[in-house]
């Protein structure tokens, strides 16, 4: 199981009684863990925000997205998933020097989640995604997002996680794709770190690598730091942030 996807108990329970079961945030990376909560099982990430910044034509664009995630198991290997942007500010500098900055709240979506069954040592999922116009004027998209990404995790002989992401989505952007590999560095109590890179075409067209930490200051508690650096195409010069996530039984 890969980084992202560390199996931790939530809660100790009275004797007699099993342990909660395991889960995996989704946060931080490209792609997402694959599996899925269990029934009645909870999940809030949080970014804190995430930032983005990219330079082209002498234009610097800055954003800045605190981005929530509120995840819920329903059973029968599904859960869902409901996304918001309560705050965004996004900040662009001419090369004249005018500057324009948009603030307020980004747009919603919904997701399912589905943990195809086990392909031996492999763990499957699919995420499908429908935007929702509920962001602020000025900041809400005429196209609402479409997208649908697999991800499957697994072991090298040596124990290190490993995982890859496939994902298309259509937006007020166009249609893209993207790929992305990622190899588990290490984990060392509550602290884990790995790598990735993702390649795209179409609206995600370019080339990124980066890496990222996590800790586990308890079992059901996580904090995230990310960075993504654009070596390519179109992709923005720099992408990451900071984030939290929390599971609830």
């Amino acid at each position: 199981m890969t980084m992202r996807a560390l199996g931790l108990c939530l809660a100790v329970l009275p004797v007699g009684a099993a342990c909660a079961q395991e889960i995996a945030f989704d946060r931080p990376g490209i792609g997402f863990s694959a599996s899925v909560l269990a029934p009645g099982q909870v999940a809030w990430e949080q970014g804190l925000p995430d930032l983005e910044r990219d330079r082209n034509d002498g234009v610097r664009t800055t954003e800045a997205t605190a981005g929530s995630a509120l995840r819920v198991g329903l059973g029968a290997s599904l859960e869902v998933q409901l996304s918001a942007t309560p705050w965004q500010r996004t900040s662009t500098r001419e090369a004249g020097g005018a500057r324009h900055v948009a603030e307020g709240a980004g747009d919603s979506s919904v997701g399912l989640k589905w943990a195809l069954p086990s392909a031996g040592a492999l763990d499957w999922a699919l995420l499908a995604r429908y935007g929702l116009a509920t962001g602020s004027r000025g900041l809400r998209p005429d196209t609402h997002l479409r997208s649908l990404g697999a991800s499957v995790e697994g072991e090298t002989e040596g124990g290190r996680g490993y995982a890859l992401f496939a994902g298309y989505q259509h937006d007020d952007d166009g249609s893209g794709w993207q790929v992305a590999p990622s190899l588990d560095l290490f984990e060392a109590g509550t602290l884990a770190g790995y790598v990735e890179a993702g390649v795209g075409g179409g609206s995600q067209a370019g080339t990124v690598v980066g890496s990222g930490l996590t800790w586990r200051p308890q079992p059901q508690v996580q904090f995230d730091l990310s960075m993504l650096r654009g070596v390519g195409g179109d992709a923005p010069d720099w992408q990451g942030g900071f984030g939290v996530a929390v599971g609830f039984r």
